[in-house]
């Protein structure tokens, strides 16, 4: 992050309360972003899936010609951690979810985090689908039923990462065609829970490379005007 750290401000600091020993530092506080009109403005962008061997520096070295430029492909993308924020290879995340829940992997991967409640609504005619709509939800092991007023168990699975075996419902609709509903609950573990949420953060946006050098010079400028 030298690349970014080059442009922040310079500050009078003391380590000691003696006025007369005053250092000039970098003013770490020092902040700024890219507008959300502009960073969520298509035309100057393109997404790129980050891969397990990338890093911020990886990125802006093959994108940007210069491995110190890391500091726009995070600033665009709002990420303030580049060690959590930014996909965490498999031995980073292997570590955290260790520390996270004080298990090993392997128990990470057989302790039950929640459960998915996957919904399936097709409307068919004569093996014929005219329109599906499927639906996820997070859930618990109980069930409120509206009917009854009661709080009831669900059906659930006892093993982590496995599924229960699906309902289905057919409604037959005045149209003619059948409203099918399979409904199925499937049981996420510690680990899979962290590693798709891991997975969730490789898709990014890479500001396009012609507007970097006035990107540069924009943010000197604030930054030396904070």
């Amino acid at each position: 992050m030298a690349g970014y750290f080059k442009y922040f401000p310079k500050r009078l600091y003391t380590f000691d309360k003696n006025t007369v020993n005053q250092r000039r530092v970098t003013d770490i506080l020092a902040r700024s972003t890219f507008l959300k009109e502009v960073s969520e403005n298509s035309s100057i962008y393109f997404r790129y899936s980050v891969k397990e061997s990338d890093t911020p520096e990886i990125i802006a070295h093959k994108i940007y010609g210069d491995p110190f430029r890391a500091w726009i492909v995070l600033l665009f993308n709002n990420i303030i951690d580049p060690k959590y924020d930014f996909p965490m290879k498999e031995e980073v995340l292997n570590a955290y979810i260790e520390a996270k829940y004080s298990q090993t992997v392997t128990q990470a991967k057989s302790t039950i985090h929640h459960y998915n409640l996957n919904v399936l609504k097709q409307v068919i005619s004569n093996n014929t689908v005219f329109s599906e709509v499927e639906e996820n939800y997070s859930v618990t092991a109980k069930d409120y039923n509206f009917a009854t007023g009661v709080l009831q168990n669900r059906v659930v699975p006892v093993v982590a990462d496995t599924s229960s075996t699906p309902e289905v419902e057919n409604i037959l609709l005045d149209s003619g065609k059948t409203l099918v509903i399979t409904s199925k609950v499937a049981s996420i573990s510690n680990y899979t829970y962290e590693f798709e949420e891991n997975e969730k953060k490789r898709e990014i946006r890479l500001l396009d490379s012609s507007y970097v050098p006035n990107v540069e010079s924009e943010f000197k400028k604030l930054m030396q005007n904070v």
